[in-house]
């Protein structure tokens, strides 16, 4: 097969963005779109069950750009997030929780709240998952804020 390609004399002379750097502080209509089991690498939690979850923001400017946040499936000093994320998505975090698979997550939709952290030497600026909200963009008209500042 063959065809033609009108290339304009200005072809090739924008570069293109290669870092779009962290979304603004804010909250975000997202789906869960990616989710992996892994264990916590290194420090008090090492070898402890987590999840990796990356979200895509749905609506609005920065639609399709994605938030990256860990949720761990253990009770720690970050346990808020857990409980944020399942009672987000409408599960009962008491007594002997069972978590869902995680298939049974991924495509759901939440709300996340985003912070900024400031680049701080060799790393960049990027975004902190800070909290989690009941998704205000579905069907459902009660929303309940579950973040700490």
């Amino acid at each position: 097969m063959s065809f033609t390609i009108n290339v304009p004399e200005d072809a090739g002379t924008t570069q293109p963005q290669s870092d779009l750097g962290p979304l603004p502080a804010g909250t975000y209509a997202c789906t869960i779109y990616d989710a992996t089991a892994e264990e916590v690498r290194s420090g008090a939690n090492a070898g402890k069950p987590r999840w990796n979850v990356q979200f895509r923001v749905t609506e609005g400017q920065y639609e399709n750009r994605r938030l990256f946040a860990y949720i761990p499936l253990y009770v720690a000093g970050d346990f808020w997030k857990t409980q944020a994320f399942f009672t987000a998505l409408g599960y009962d975090v008491k007594g002997e929780f069972k978590v869902p698979d995680i298939r049974d997550v991924q495509g759901k939709s939440v709300d996340v709240k985003a912070t900024v952290r400031e680049a701080n030497g060799d790393y960049p600026a990027d975004n902190n998952v800070a909290g989690f909200i009941k998704s205000t963009s579905s069907s459902s008209s009660e929303s309940k804020d579950l973040w700490v500042d």
